[in-house]
């Protein structure tokens, strides 16, 4: 059984962010609610719970739930042991602030009627936003 990790150092302010950001990951079957309770992959009910859930069903056979709870911060990822190693090949929450990150500057840059500059240099991405 693999226990589920919360990682309170990666927090996302905006739900309608992360949810897209999951969305742009392929996870659009999303469940809301209050106190959702998370099971493992045996169907086991655990208990922790989170606010938005993506079930196991939609992660694969192996997988346990993967869940974000709210916090006065923004929302924070409960992601099992297992599901941090093998989730796009272990760089799930990489790709996941990676995508939210962008979504937010494409809000920022809508509010601002500018435009985005993105430049890849290695590993960085940089982007400059104008208006």
């Amino acid at each position: 059984m693999s226990k589920y990790l919360v990682f309170t150092d990666l927090v996302f302010k905006d739900r309608a962010l992360l949810l897209a950001a999951l969305a742009d990951l392929g996870y659009t079957e999303v469940e809301e609610g209050e106190a959702l309770p998370l099971f493992g992959y045996l169907g086991d009910r655990r208990p922790e719970t989170a606010e938005i859930v993506v079930r196991r069903a939609y992660l694969g056979s192996a997988s346990n739930d993967l869940g974000f709870t709210r916090t006065a911060q923004g929302y924070v990822p409960i992601v099992s042991e297992y599901d941090q190693r093998v989730l796009h090949s272990g760089q799930f929450l990489v790709k996941l602030r990676t995508a939210y990150h962008e979504h937010v500057v494409e809000a920022v840059k809508r509010r601002l009627h500018g435009s985005a500059q993105r430049v890849v240099d290695g590993h960085l991405i940089k982007i400059k936003v104008r208006y």
